[in-house]
């Protein structure tokens, strides 16, 4: 089953987050806990990690793009 992974809502007044870095790939096997991706808001950067278990089957966005919260990033394949 594809699950969406979506840009977290990380704060009351989080209306966006940046990807300043992927730390996966399309291919690339993920467990629960597993950091994805890093986002950086207007106050802070924060480590967004695996819901679910799985392999990343698409990357949506790029470093450096500015995402507005319950958009999808990727796309993972579940175990």
């Amino acid at each position: 089953m594809t699950k969406n992974i979506l840009m977290p809502k990380l704060g009351l007044t989080m209306t966006e987050g940046e990807i300043v870095e992927w730390k996966v790939a399309a291919g690339d096997r993920v467990q629960v806990g597993d950091v994805l991706f890093v986002i950086e808001t207007d106050k802070s950067s924060n480590d967004v990690e695996a819901l679910d278990a799985g392999v990343i089957e698409a990357l949506l966005a790029n470093e450096g793009d500015t995402i507005e919260v319950g958009a999808v990033v990727a796309t993972l394949v579940e175990d």
